[in-house]
């Protein structure tokens, strides 16, 4: 999800995309029934049904705020360089956070059933583990969207020796180009796979993307054609929207290209 990753309405736009995400939406469910139902660590015992509904829920959409802020970090902000590696981060941060706030919860609540409580390595266990599944998910459920689509509306493909810029990514993100953000010196890479960060200048790798159809529409941004899925105003401010949620903001000085192609 590369957009506008220099300042506060990148992150947030990133957030909202997140958020707006099927997967995680059903994850967060999947997990919060769980733990409803089953009532563990000894909340079964101290709350009826509707109870646990009560404090499970508040505490669970919290829990997925903070795990939908630590994604964004991990994935779009960071200069990481594979999915590995960004998913590693989401783990560590998210037990560092949310492993501690779930043993208090559970004191809070249930402290007549500590003896019953896991342990902080067994809460961090816990956290790691849903957080990489939570990763794995997103990573396979991308790819498989775009499997299901018709093929009259899947992108055009691209063979990997057409775009030298893509040779520069994990081989799992080298899929259709999308847009091309510049962050200090790195330069934030989205394809139809997923995003990557390299150490390269802004007008090399727009070089390098020669081979795929688009244009510069922004001092910090490029975008493929073809990842275009509107057009949107805010004010008096042009934004493209891509097939990712993201928003690319357009320059004044760069609209005579969306004018070109008949978007505006």
């Amino acid at each position: 999800m590369v957009t506008r990753r220099g300042d506060m309405s990148a992150f947030l736009a990133d957030f909202k995309a997140e958020l707006s995400s099927v997967e995680p939406l059903v994850f967060w469910v999947l997990v919060t029934w769980f733990l409803v139902l089953t009532g563990p660590f000894g909340t079964y015992a101290a709350f009826s049904f509707w109870q646990r509904w009560l404090v499970v829920l508040p505490f669970m959409a919290c829990v997925g705020l903070v795990c939908t802020t630590i994604r964004v970090i991990s994935f779009r902000r960071l200069p990481l360089r594979s999915f590995r590696m960004s998913a590693l981060v989401a783990a560590v941060l998210s037990c560092i956070v949310v492993a501690p706030a779930s043993q208090q919860l559970l004191l809070v609540l249930t402290p007549d059933a500590k003896p019953s409580h896991p342990s902080l390595p067994e809460l961090v266990l816990l956290v790691a583990s849903l957080s990489f599944a939570m990763s794995s998910v997103r990573q396979l459920a991308e790819p498989m969207w775009f499997a299901d689509m018709p093929q009259s509306l899947l992108p055009e493909p691209v063979t990997e020796p057409q775009v030298r810029l893509l040779q520069r990514l994990e081989p799992d993100l080298r899929g259709d180009l999308w847009a091309i953000s510049v962050r200090d010196h790195y330069v934030d890479i989205q394809t139809s796979l997923g995003a990557s960060s390299i150490l390269l200048r802004f007008g090399d790798a727009m070089a390098e993307a020669d081979a795929v159809e688009g244009a510069q529409l922004h001092r910090s941004h490029w975008v493929a054609w073809a990842a275009v899925d509107a057009v949107e105003r805010d004010g008096a401010k042009l934004f493209v929207r891509l097939k990712h949620g993201a928003r690319v903001p357009v320059s004044k000085n760069h609209r005579v290209k969306l004018e070109a192609r008949g978007l505006i």
